[in-house]
């Protein structure tokens, strides 16, 4: 068996890759905050009723965040089958955030 001499590029592919790929991820978090519909994105959840995604109580805001990473762990737990959507799991990732700012901001007053 004869090895072929490895070239520093190719060394450092998969940490490039990864590298790349959280990246693009991080874009895609910090478009899907700049475009954040709070209306649109907590209406797909059944459980919370238009008031409580209208209000403006820490409750609710728990409520919401609570929806939300209930339908993370569905998804985590899809992940390696083909009902898994990366783009579903993104957007509900994003909407903890932006909940979770939210929440923070309605506890501490501002």
């Amino acid at each position: 068996m004869t090895h072929r001499p490895v070239h520093a590029s190719q060394d450092d592919r998969p940490a490039r890759f990864v590298a790349e790929a959280g990246a693009a991820l991080d874009a895609a978090l910090v478009a899907g905050l700049n475009a954040y519909d709070r209306t649109s994105a907590l209406a797909r959840f059944h459980r919370l009723s238009p008031d409580t995604i209208a209000s403006e109580s820490p409750d609710a805001a728990r409520a919401a965040l609570k929806e939300i990473e209930r339908a993370m762990r569905g998804e985590r737990a899809r992940r390696g089958h083909w009902s898994y959507d990366l783009n579903r799991h993104i957007s509900l990732l994003v909407a903890h955030r932006a909940e979770t700012a939210r929440l923070h901001r309605l506890l501490n007053g501002g």
